[in-house]
C-alpha cells in the first residue's frame, strides 16, 4: 500500500517537474524573442534617428588658384594664429579636443583669446566640440572652453553624444585648416602633428556646407 502511495508520489513530483521545465523553457523562448525584438528595435531606431541629415556628397576639385601651407609640429600656433587675427567675416571650427588653461601665456589660450578679439572686432564665430557619450573626460575637458567662449558672446556648443566629433577642422573666410591637430598643450607642443592651410574658397565653401550639417 505504501508503496502504490510512494510511487504515485513519485509520478506526481516527476510530472510537476516537467510541466515546470516546460513553462520555464516558454519564458526562456519569450525572453529571447523579446531581446531579439529590442534589439532590432535599436537597431531601426539607430539607423533612422542617428543617420546625417545629409548625405554629403564626394566631390573632386580641382583649380589653379589654390595656395597650400604645409603645417607640421610647432608651426601650427603660428599659422593658426596669424590666420585668427587676419579673420574678416567668419571662422567655423568643429574639434575633438579644445582644452582651457589658466595660463593666459599658453598657446592654447592664446588662440582663445585671438578668437575672443576676432569676435570683438566683428568677425562671425561658430565653435563646436565633442561631448562623446563613451567619454566623460573629454566632455570635462571642453566644457569650461565652451562656458568661457560662450561668456564672451562667441557661439560654442556640444555636438550630439551620439556621435563622435573627431574633426580637427578650421574655417577662416576663404581658407581651411585641417590634419591631425587638436588644441591641446601636447598637441601644441610635444607632439608630431601634420596638418595643412589650405587657401582657395570653393574648397572652403564645401567644408563651410558640411560644419552646417554638424552645427544644425
Amino acid at each position: 500500500m505504501h508503496s502504490a502511495s510512494n510511487k504515485l508520489a513519485r509520478k506526481k513530483i516527476k510530472k510537476q517537474e516537467q510541466v515546470k521545465q516546460i513553462i520555464l523553457k516558454r519564458k526562456n523562448r519569450r525572453l529571447i524573442l523579446l531581446a531579439i525584438f529590442f534589439i532590432l528595435g535599436f537597431a531601426i531606431a539607430t539607423f533612422i534617428f542617428y543617420q546625417p541629415k545629409i548625405k554629403f556628397p564626394e566631390t573632386q576639385i580641382i583649380t589653379k588658384n589654390t595656395e597650400i601651407i604645409p603645417i607640421v609640429d610647432r608651426n601650427y600656433f603660428d599659422i593658426v594664429s596669424k590666420e585668427i587675427t587676419k579673420a574678416q567675416k567668419s571662422i567655423d571650427i568643429a574639434m575633438f579636443e579644445f582644452k582651457f588653461y589658466d595660463n593666459d601665456k599658453n598657446k592654447v589660450r592664446l588662440l582663445l583669446e585671438d578668437l575672443i578679439k576676432a569676435k570683438q572686432r566683428g568677425v562671425a564665430i561658430r565653435v563646436l566640440l565633442d561631448q562623446s557619450d563613451w567619454s566623460k573626460s573629454i566632455r570635462k575637458e571642453n566644457e569650461p572652453t565652451v562656458n568661457y567662449l560662450q561668456e564672451h558672446g562667441v557661439s560654442a556648443k556640444f555636438d550630439s553624444p551620439k556621435k563622435t566629433l573627431h574633426a580637427k577642422l578650421i574655417i577662416i573666410d576663404n581658407s581651411v585648416i585641417i590634419g591631425s591637430t587638436n588644441l591641446g598643450f601636447h598637441a601644441l607642443e610635444r607632439n608630431n602633428e601634420v596638418s595643412v592651410l589650405i587657401k582657395n574658397k570653393e574648397i572652403a565653401d564645401y567644408y563651410k556646407t558640411y560644419f552646417e550639417t554638424l552645427w544644425s
